[in-house]
């Protein structure tokens, strides 16, 4: 699992986010953002940043 990715699932569990609420504010299905997430597949390019950014959205939004 790459870094960044253990850094979202952490921030995750802490701020009490879940996959479908993550997936949502991405713009994909929850499936896609579990795969990404549990390393079954490489993000498509760009994907790590959108991710950050949306982590650290709803975490300002809650």
């Amino acid at each position: 699992m790459e870094n960044w990715i253990a850094d979202v699932v952490g921030k995750m569990h802490i701020h009490k986010i879940s996959q479908s609420e993550l997936a949502d504010y991405y713009g994909c299905s929850r499936e896609f953002m579990n795969r990404v997430l549990n390393g079954a597949i490489v993000p498509p390019k760009g994907a790590k940043e959108r991710i950050l950014t949306a982590i650290d959205d709803l975490i300002a939004r809650k």
